[in-house]
């Protein structure tokens, strides 16, 4: 019979160290966070701050896209120019700062990477200089191989796609690509701030053409054409980049707390680290005053994964665990809270199956707190065994097993477990 085992005291929490960010439709600003290295204008997106960027409240443009996690979806649902648009790619839009310059990146899985008219795949950004006059910034298909940036205090070739970023000739219909990436940059400096300003105004609109073919004609029968904005199509309505001086955080991919023999082991991992010192582990017993009960070191900065792990010793009953991710520059932020329950007060248990009464499945619980050999049987009020649930050396802890009974009669069961010198039965009743 199959079934499912599963160690109920493990409890694991994906997540990041980045502050909760409720995606919306068409917001009204975004943070953009300043790069922790240099970024390099290739289009290739090589830095670790584009990946983390995907941790930050960002910009995703499809055609009626949901937006989910940190995506949000632009200010127009999609504007169909020519039809018949079928292939909804996808376009993530992506902005740091460092010093003076503003940097925007794109990342779209475009299958046909083409131009319609002027308008090529990529993106057409306008934006109010420090005098609040309008300029243009535009980073898209340029000709048949390459993309390229136009626009005041964009130096020409700050687009790129090339090799592995275009697989597929541009403009050829008959082939298919694997997506673009392309980044620019905009040196404010040239635009009237002496300083960082605090904010830019922006609206961002996204192209995507699809199956042209050159020489062709933009309205001919070879093409459809969609595209959606930020803001407005043509700059009479601007949204808001906030310039933030925080460094994209360390990436926690995941944490963990699982009962041992002895107390609680804690795991984590980070994907990239950024001017990262280290992390507090801090311990709270009513999951509200959390105390620091030691220090790891951490990485520093780094592209690569890396995998962390603390025991704490002193851990009884519940408790409550978090990190505090501390920065060099003294900069931190805390992650999720997770909760375990400690092996001290662990004993020999078989919990009432929930529900009960059941039809067809229900769940069994049960606790040991030594490595045994386990059985769970099930048995009908004649003493005949029904079914075999566990029959195995199990770990110390806490463990559910979910019991199908669709084969079975309605009736009065009974359940069963053998473990080292424990035994105990309970009574559930099976209602079709």
């Amino acid at each position: 019979m199959k079934h499912t085992l599963t160690a109920m005291f493990i409890v694991l929490l994906l997540g990041s160290f980045s502050l909760i960010h409720s995606q919306n439709s068409d917001p009204a600003s975004l943070d953009v966070y300043a790069a922790s290295s240099t970024i390099t204008v290739d289009g290739q997106l090589n830095e670790a701050d584009w990946s983390s960027a995907a941790e930050k409240p960002h910009l995703m443009f499809k055609v009626n896209g949901t937006p989910s996690g940190n995506y949000n979806t632009p200010t127009n649902a999609g504007l169909i120019v020519k039809g018949d648009y079928r292939e909804m790619s996808t376009t993530y839009v992506k902005f740091l700062h460092q010093g003076m310059d503003l940097y925007v990146s794109l990342q779209s899985d475009d299958q046909q990477v083409c131009k319609f008219d002027w308008e090529g795949d990529g993106l057409f950004m306008q934006f109010k200089n420090a005098a609040d006059q309008t300029c243009e910034l535009k980073l898209y298909v340029i000709n048949n191989t390459t993309f390229g940036a136009e626009g005041g205090g964009a130096t020409p070739g700050d687009g790129y796609a090339g090799t592995g970023i275009v697989n597929g000739t541009i403009f050829d219909s008959t082939d298919t690509d694997n997506g673009y990436t392309a980044e620019g940059v905009l040196h404010l400096d040239k635009f009237g701030w002496s300083s960082l300003p605090a904010s830019i105004q922006v609206s961002v609109v996204i192209f995507d053409p699809d199956h042209y073919s050159v020489p062709g004609n933009p309205w001919g029968d070879n093409g459809n054409f969609a595209k959606q904005w930020w803001g407005s199509e043509w700059g009479s309505e601007f949204r808001t980049l906030n310039l933030v001086n925080t460094v994209v955080p360390v990436e926690l991919s995941s944490f963990s707390a699982a009962a041992v023999p002895g107390g609680v082991k804690l795991n984590w991992v980070t994907a990239t680290e950024k001017n990262n010192r280290g992390f507090e582990i801090e311990r709270s017993i009513d999951n509200k005053t959390f105390v620091n009960i030691a220090f790891v070191d951490g990485k520093g900065t780094t592209t690569s994964q890396t995998e962390y792990s603390y025991v704490d010793k002193n851990s009884f009953g519940t408790t409550y665990y978090r990190l505090k991710q501390i920065d060099f520059d003294g900069a931190f932020e805390y992650s999720k809270v997770v909760e375990v329950n400690s092996l001290a007060d662990l004993k020999y248990d078989l919990e009432q199956n929930y529900p009960n009464p059941f039809n067809p499945t229900t769940t069994i619980s049960y606790s040991i707190p030594e490595n045994s050999f386990v059985t769970i049987k099930v048995f009908d009020v004649l003493g005949n065994e029904v079914a075999s649930l566990v029959n195995e050396e199990m770990e110390t802890g806490r463990h559910k097993i979910d019991f199908n009974a669709a084969n079975l009669s309605s009736g009065v069961y009974y359940y069963s477990i053998t473990a080292g010198n424990f035994t105990a039965s309970k009574k559930f009743i099976l209602m079709k």
